[in-house]
């Protein structure tokens, strides 16, 4: 029994990958992005170049070579590079990030809409408007709820401005 303990990690190093080994190490040589909010499939296992990501943890640029990664989305613009070179760019509210050990990625958004249609007047009153609430007080739950409304909007009014 305790011959085959120490065998064990031995065994699972020489079937699986080891840690932070980038996907390519593993012959994915292309990103694949799956990109989706609950209203639209944006990219649906697409090979891109890259993929910029605001994540709790900072922005994340990922390739086809990035290590397996999962991360939490702040509100800003997902920036998806083409084969070509060409960019989208969209605005995310908050979701999931899931670079995968085959190469694929998933950006998975609450709500996701292009840059070039956010109407910052509107995003600037909902500011103003989640400022009020936030202050106003309220239970725990109210308050909370606005700041995040706050966030969201002042993000918004961020890529707004630079969308010109």
């Amino acid at each position: 029994m305790s011959r085959l303990v120490r065998l064990f990690p031995r065994l699972i190093q020489a079937s699986s990958r080891s840690y932070a080994a980038p996907a390519a190490a593993h012959g994915e040589s292309e990103l694949r992005l799956t990109f989706a909010s609950p209203d639209q499939a944006l990219f649906t296992n697409k090979a891109v170049k890259q993929v910029d990501v605001p994540t709790l943890a900072g922005t994340v640029g990922i390739l086809a070579s990035h290590v397996p990664t999962l991360g939490v989305l702040k509100p800003g613009i997902v920036t998806v590079t083409d084969l070509e070179g060409n960019t989208t760019r969209m605005f995310v509210s908050s979701g999931t990030l899931s670079m995968n050990i085959d190469g694929s990625v998933q950006v998975l958004a609450e709500e996701a809409v292009k840059v070039e249609d956010i109407d910052e007047s509107l995003a600037r009153q909902e500011f103003d408007a989640a400022q009020r609430k936030a202050a106003e007080g309220g239970s725990e739950v109210d308050r909370a709820e606005a700041l995040i409304r706050v966030e969201v909007a002042e993000a918004l009014i961020k890529a707004a401005s630079e969308k010109h």
